[in-house]
């Protein structure tokens, strides 16, 4: 069972994930494969105002993985002193890391995955 913290960092983090789902439909759809498209970063922070820039094809499979989100690197909750680890940093790029969240909230992400609740 997650703790509330973890709980509220996914749920924070799923809110910007969906915000970038429909930047990626409505604003960065039809661009060049290697155009840097801009996103919010989708870190458990509901203050961060900061934008993580990649390409839709590196956006696209991320989001294959209802777990995955992308950050600005430094922004993942791993290893922080008093702070419970509620995410792995698994890859990333230029200006961009990818975390996964943890078990414990696995059920939670899914269930608050656009491309889940689309169909």
């Amino acid at each position: 069972m997650a703790s509330r913290r973890a709980d509220r960092i996914a749920r924070n983090e799923s809110a910007f994930r969906t915000l970038n789902e429909s930047l990626e439909a409505s604003v960065h759809r039809g661009r060049a494969e290697d155009h840097l498209a801009g996103f919010v970063c989708e870190c458990g922070d509901p203050e961060c105002e900061a934008v993580v820039r990649l390409d839709v094809p590196t956006y696209e499979s991320i989001r294959q993985d209802a777990q995955l989100f992308v950050v600005v690197p430094g922004h993942d909750v791993e290893d922080v002193e008093d702070v419970e680890d509620v995410e792995d940093v698994v890859d990333g790029g230029e200006g961009y890391a990818v975390v996964r969240k943890h078990e414990e909230v696995a059920d939670l992400v899914e269930r608050t995955d656009p491309r889940r609740n689309s169909g």
